[in-house]
């Protein structure tokens, strides 16, 4: 199977591949595993939107879909069946289940480990693994090449960065955390404040929307020159938390304030590793005046949702242990920190795809999204604008 290079726009996402209708392309069976989060959800309505490509779809999740789930995919949900498979079972009992022509597993930005500071930027796919701590996406790799090498199926690694998208079943999305700060500082009358410096305001940051992630993947299985590749997936367009963050304080009818200009007013972390990801340089560093877990502790913050969740009926309290540190703590991993996350789109274009997105635009969605699950309150601006 070969993709034309035949690109269309659909809302705030461009460049999207198409592909002819041939026999190749027709009537064709995906398996999307952990369909219940962030990224398979988003996925599976792609898929859905092509009822020629793929008429049978299959969800592989331990847990049943939440009951939006179905409803949210119109017509489409006919050609879409749940498989309950818990991937922590025998591998034989996985395997006799799952039989496909490509296998695709998504991990991250973290295989170029951003996570532990300054790393080689911008990201090559092939830059070297890095063995500062253990990774586990390395070892998934290792396991699908590996069986993909002994069955003569096909493979493909997908590495995207902060991924902006919205599903009810989804703590680890830092766009929560922010709909939720701009939520209760509107309730609360209070502006919006950024916690890091304007080294964190300025730098370059890459975002992956969700959707735009879908339309990469079924482009890569689709196309045989793709074939067992890894490939970073982003939005391709510059993105800056100084830019974004105007626009967050309108969506929700607050001033904003910028980084504080007083250099003492900052605490100053650094990473926990002496040597940097890229292997020289100095040490990544982080600059804050406070975070949105310090933030999510406070008495005032708390009472706040429980106000907003009563007279809003939202289905989430973020203030759960284990969830609260979920939803700020990965809210401030992707705001804090003095130096940028950038993944090269070079090898995915240079192959044909063209796909981008406005991450600003697809940020505003993505948080009337989470209004419509209840996940925050309904945002005031009705529609995006610049």
């Amino acid at each position: 199977m070969t993709a034309q290079n035949v690109v269309y726009s659909e809302g705030s996402l461009h460049g999207l591949p198409s592909f002819p209708d041939e026999s190749n392309f027709t009537n064709l069976t995906a398996l999307v595993t952990g369909a219940n989060g962030i990224s398979g959800y988003h996925l599976v309505r792609v898929l859905v939107a092509n009822p020629k490509r793929w008429s049978q779809i299959y969800c592989l999740s331990r847990r049943p879909p939440p009951d939006n789930f179905f409803e949210d995919l119109g017509e489409g949900a006919t050609r879409v069946k749940h498989i309950a498979v818990d991937f922590l079972s025998e591998p034989a009992q996985i395997a006799d289940r799952l039989k496909p022509r490509r296998f695709l597993l998504q991990t991250g930005a973290k295989n170029y480990g951003f996570h532990m500071g300054p790393a080689t930027n911008p990201s090559f796919e092939s830059d070297p693994r890095i063995t500062l701590e253990d990774n586990f996406y390395y070892p998934q790799e290792d396991a699908l090449v590996k069986y993909c090498e002994e069955t003569g199926a096909a493979w493909n690694v997908v590495r995207p960065s902060y991924i902006i998208g919205a599903v009810r079943d989804g703590a680890l999305n830092f766009m929560i955390g922010l709909a939720i700060y701009g939520a209760i500082q509107s309730y609360l009358k209070k502006p919006l404040d950024f916690p890091g410096d304007y080294a964190a305001w300025d730098r370059e940051f890459c975002q992956s929307t969700a959707l735009l992630n879908a339309h990469f993947e079924e482009w890569a299985v689709l196309t045989d020159k793709a074939a067992n590749e890894a490939f970073n997936i982003q939005d391709g367009q510059s993105f800056t938390w100084g830019r974004f963050w105007p626009y967050l304080a309108s969506w929700f009818n607050i001033p904003w304030n910028p980084p504080e200009a007083d250099p003492s007013k900052y605490r100053v972390t650094t990473c926990r590793h002496v040597d940097t990801p890229r292997g020289y340089g100095p040490t990544g560093t982080t600059r804050s005046t406070f975070s949105l877990l310090e933030w999510s502790e406070k008495t005032e913050v708390q009472e706040a949702w429980k106000k907003l969740s009563e007279d809003h009926g939202l289905v989430i309290d973020p203030f759960d242990e284990q969830k609260r540190a979920q939803i700020f703590g990965m809210s401030d991993s992707a705001l804090l920190g003095d130096w940028p996350l950038s993944l090269s789109m070079r090898k995915a274009r240079k192959l044909g795809f063209f796909g981008t997105a406005d991450s600003f635009e697809t940020a505003f969605e993505a948080i009337k999204d989470l209004s419509r699950l209840k996940l925050v309150i309904p945002t005031v601006m009705k529609e995006y604008s610049e």
